[in-house]
């Protein structure tokens, strides 16, 4: 069985560099064959993939200092939902600007969450990646 390629962690302050830098997504999903996938996909897309495996983990993540341009976001999660994370995310003057694409299998009740752009599961690997680059922080 082929091991998964674990995503490296976001670099720290004294990491950032002023040169050009791959675009940084927080991949936000529960499911670690899927959020597997979806990391492999964005680092051979030449993106900077985070990964986390619910809210709590990715307010976490984002205590480091440094941001991502774009959060992948899935709802149903363990420990802090998404709703929960979004709500944190907005009450946050540090992170409310980041975008943020909600990608769920939630049916109706995931268009009450304020959110860049809403895919629902499952998503083609080229719609999620033309969304990526729409709405991400250039």
């Amino acid at each position: 069985m082929a091991e998964s390629r674990k995503p490296r962690r976001p670099p720290s302050d004294l990491e950032e560099s002023a040169s050009a830098r791959a675009v940084r997504v927080l991949v936000i999903e529960d499911d670690p064959d899927l959020s597997g996938a979806v990391c492999d996909l964005l680092s051979s897309s030449g993106y900077e993939p985070w990964a986390a495996g619910d809210g709590i983990a990715a307010l976490e993540l984002l205590s480091n200092g440094v941001l991502p341009d774009v959060i992948l976001l899935d709802l149903m999660l363990p420990r802090m939902d998404g709703w929960k994370f979004r709500e944190r995310q907005l009450g946050d003057p540090r992170l409310k600007d980041i975008p943020v694409i909600v990608v769920s299998a939630v049916g109706e009740i995931v268009e009450s969450i304020e959110a860049s752009c809403i895919l629902r599961k499952p998503v083609a690997p080229a719609a999620l990646l033309d969304a990526i680059e729409h709405y991400r922080r250039h």
